[in-house]
């Protein structure tokens, strides 16, 4: 005959075998690969799953780097004879309000490059918002898929002090980036690691966000786009006559602060696949008020400026495969932001860029 029920020893184990599940849940990684349904329900995607417009495609959120990877045409098997080359950047790379067909690596896929009896295939690995942290942690995951090239796009917010440790994909993958910052030295003095609670809800978060984006491939099948672009967005007509730039001051700005160690530690980490490191062409206003003291709403001419210098002295110092395009494109190329290009702009800089490609075969 049973006993009488105890609730709080009922609720005492209950608490303890849902606290064993989430240590688990924390220690164990998550599955990902060919039994995802993006790996048999739909054809792998050109470029990573972000949302672009919150609320209606938020399932495109994924944040988990080998989720992410697992959904991408990388993954597959090298074809002979390709000259693989994966491009890296921000959402002007990944192509932000673009179909994926008119961003730059299906521009440059276009042009049918060849590389001596190598065909050229460009895959965009890029992921919006500068980070060159979060490039080092795209980059450590990309590298077991043989690249023949990386081609690595910078702007001056990718190397800003606080783009070191202030990414969605940080916070989403604190593992990976603590593993990197200890190995290349530049986690922030005041870092603190995640606690186990920390990493139990990130990996419950993780778990929701997988399960979730695995439901989208049915909606990516109805529809064949694998953004919703919103409504667009103008370039402001004026530029501010404010010359301080995310609270640093004319006239000088610090070595020490451009992250040109970061970009030393993508070179290391690419190890012996080459890279070609490209400054990317932004828009430069002429004849309008305050442009003698901006180049745009985004940069003050004296931070950027100062930012060049010192990028191409530690380029030239190192011996780096470096391009300088800032001020490559007219301004009738640019459209919502001074770094997003438009289609007919992603088709001029494919062509500009590819004699530079075709310049690291073998």
């Amino acid at each position: 005959m049973a006993g009488p029920v105890r609730p709080f020893r009922l609720l005492a184990k209950a608490a303890l075998l849902f606290a064993v599940f989430e240590v688990a849940l924390a220690s164990v990684p998550l599955p990902f690969g060919a039994g995802s349904t993006f790996g048999w329900l739909q054809p792998k995607r050109e470029r990573f799953p972000i949302s672009t417009l919150p609320q209606v495609d938020a399932a495109l959120d994924v944040g988990n780097l080998d989720a992410m990877f697992a959904a991408h045409i990388v993954t597959r098997p090298k074809a002979p004879g390709e000259f693989r080359v994966l491009v890296l950047g921000d959402s002007a790379a990944w192509g932000l309000r673009l179909r994926s067909s008119q961003t730059l690596p299906s521009r440059l896929d276009e042009l049918d490059l060849s590389c001596g009896s190598q065909h050229m295939r460009f895959y965009n690995l890029s992921f919006p918002r500068p980070s060159a942290t979060k490039d080092l942690m795209i980059l450590d995951k990309a590298r077991t898929y043989q690249p023949d090239l990386i081609v690595w796009f910078v702007t001056w917010y990718t190397l800003m002090p606080k783009a070191r440790d202030d990414h969605w994909l940080i916070v989403q993958n604190p593992g990976e980036f603590a593993k990197l910052a200890r190995r290349f030295d530049f986690l922030p003095k005041d870092y603190r690691p995640p606690t186990m609670v920390d990493e139990v809800q990130i990996q419950n978060s993780a778990l929701f966000r997988v399960i979730r984006f695995q439901l989208y491939p049915l909606i990516a099948l109805a529809t064949g786009r694998d953004q919703i672009v919103g409504p667009p967005q103008k370039l402001p007509a004026e530029l501010s006559a404010d010359p301080t730039f995310e609270g640093l001051k004319p006239p000088h700005l610090r070595p020490q602060q451009v992250s040109l160690d970061q970009v030393a530690d993508f070179h290391q980490l690419a190890g012996a696949v080459p890279v070609l490191l490209i400054n990317e062409p932004m828009l430069v206003v002429h004849g309008v008020k305050n442009s003698d003291v901006r180049y745009n709403n985004y940069y003050p001419r004296w931070v950027y400026d100062q930012y060049r210098e010192y990028l191409q002295a530690a380029a030239k110092a190192s011996a780096w495969n470096y391009l300088d395009l800032w001020d490559a494109m007219a301004p009738k190329y640019f459209e919502d932001t001074p770094l997003h290009i438009t289609p007919v702009g992603q088709q001029l800089l494919a062509q500009m860029l590819a004699p530079h490609m075709q310049a690291f075969c073998p």
